[in-house]
């Protein structure tokens, strides 16, 4: 029997109206009440729809939960979750004001101080290097100096938060008294920053749970001082007390919950499977590239062209086919008309949930357990993937599949914060750089060398990734769900009445 990651759906369809009035009776009596916070797609994926929620369903009666977040209006997601006993909550918008603006901004200049990290300071400068305004210089240099005052960053997050309008939330939290508020980003995406806010100001105890594995060192915009953190591995752990300031004790090591579906096998279609589902030969060899966002490559479309011609011409291979697997953040338009059916497939296997305002338009994509499904059989099944630097290289060589990053730029002589080989000076992609278990392609000839080498030797670089799952998944694959709801329901114990009524 397959293991799915969705919560089963009920015979009835109600309105997200008719939940809301339904949820607004308050607590039983004797029930506590956790907090989910669900700001992006992929939150939706990994938590709300995944066995992360599951394990912590199995703590009922006595703990309730309540997922906030700006897909409460999504019928079917609303829906699911009521079946499930879960309450769906929308997240108030989030409108910072100016001086919340400068305060937000001068917290990330004092990190990027404090914390001398490359990534961080690349994130900056190519910002003002894309801002045409022509006061950015003043305003950076007065920025510069009050980033120099004597006064830490923590009384700049007090700051922050005395200046943060919180009203929208107090009825939220007067009316669940909620005893756990469980984060997705610790507010690294800006919708959860009022919430965490809130929490502190009504005593709740926060934590962050699923965060990318460069949430933390490669971001000018930073996560929040939430009570409790959980990581991927040790050196997520290590820049957390680093650079956060987290105290060891606060910050757990459970896993990347975004792979648990890799580990259970019936969740993986055969070779003959995955290709019938896109019209492809399963006895022919498959490049497969994963798209980048235009912020992050601007021209990806023609990296897919310089694939395309060299499969057309052979100089790949044989009978070499094409998969380009559209980024939930690109724009599909741009390789539709590369899409022949034959040698050449496009697709973008995610469906976009409804969403209150405030909401970035591909923030709403999300993968349901089908596109997860096929994304397992991408990464197991095809015979190189090429991508930008982003966790699929992690993704892939969990499968031993061998990745060409690209590392060149179609403009020449760009500036280094605004050229793809940025991503190769980051601190948290330095795990693949040094173990090289992907290989970098310098132009689009190396590209085509680097791939086809692959082809004819799979094993090439197979202990180097094999070294890089053991250091960016920090546990043994799997299971990163059940010990990340372990390890919030056993700190509602310590922290908490909950494991008294309990």
């Amino acid at each position: 029997m397959m293991v799915t990651s969705s919560l089963p759906i009920g015979p009835t369809k109600e309105t997200i109206e008719g939940l809301l009035d339904h949820s607004l009776s308050g607590p039983r009596v004797g029930q506590s009440t956790i907090f989910l916070s669900v700001p992006a797609g992929h939150h939706v994926a990994d938590l709300a729809r995944g066995s992360f929620l599951r394990f912590l369903l199995d703590a009922r009666p006595s703990l309730r939960i309540a997922v906030l977040s700006p897909f409460a209006s999504d019928d079917r997601l609303a829906n699911e979750l009521k079946c499930a006993g879960v309450i769906c909550l929308p997240l108030p918008e989030f409108r910072p004001g100016i001086l919340e603006r400068v305060v937000d901004s001068i917290l990330s200049e004092k990190f990027l101080l404090e914390s001398k990290l490359r990534a961080v300071r690349l994130q900056r400068d190519r910002a003002r290097l894309l801002d045409g305004w022509r006061g950015r210089k003043l305003l950076s240099a007065i920025k510069a100096v009050v980033c120099r005052l004597p006064l830490s960053r923590s009384r700049w997050f007090r700051l922050a938060q005395a200046i943060t309008n919180l009203e929208g939330y107090r009825s939220l939290f007067e009316t669940y008294r909620p005893v756990m508020l469980v984060t997705s980003t610790a507010g690294f995406l800006p919708l959860e920053v009022p919430l965490i806010y809130a929490a502190k100001a009504f005593g709740v105890p926060q934590m962050g749970v699923d965060l990318g594995w460069d949430n933390l060192s490669s971001k000018y915009h930073t996560v929040l001082p939430v009570d409790h953190l959980a990581v991927w591995n040790e050196t997520m752990r290590t820049e957390a007390v680093r650079y956060h300031g987290f105290h060891p004790d606060r910050v757990a090591v459970t896993g990347p919950v975004s792979f648990d579906v890799y580990s259970q096998g019936d969740t993986i279609p055969t070779r003959q499977e995955f290709f019938r589902a896109f019209g492809a030969d399963p006895a022919r060899p498959l490049v497969t590239l994963a798209s980048a966002p235009a912020p992050v490559y601007p021209t990806t479309e023609k990296v897919v062209e310089t694939l395309v011609a060299a499969a057309r011409d052979s100089k790949l291979g044989t009978d070499v086919q094409l998969l380009v697997r559209v980024h939930p953040r690109d724009a599909t338009e741009s390789y539709q008309g590369l899409h022949d059916g034959h040698r050449v497939f496009v697709e973008k296997p995610f469906h976009r949930l409804q969403c209150g305002p405030g909401v970035h338009y591909f923030d709403a994509f999300t993968p349901d357990i089908g596109d997860r499904r096929r994304l397992a059989g991408t990464l197991a099944h095809s015979d190189v993937i090429v991508n930008f630097a982003s966790t699929t290289t992690i993704e892939a060589a969990l499968f031993d599949t061998p990745v060409v990053n690209v590392g060149y730029d179609e403009v020449p002589n760009l500036d280094l914060p605004l050229s793809i080989s940025r991503y190769y000076q980051y601190e948290h992609y330095q795990a693949v750089v040094e173990t090289q278990a992907a290989r970098i392609a310098t132009s689009p000839g190396d590209l085509i060398e680097l791939v086809r080498s692959y082809l004819v030797d799979p094993s090439k670089d197979e202990e180097a990734r094999c070294e890089l799952v053991h250091r960016c998944c920090g546990v043994p694959a799997g299971g990163a769900s059940e010990r990340l709801a372990g390890w919030v329901l056993r700190t509602l114990r310590q922290t908490t009445a909950w494991g008294n009524e309990s």
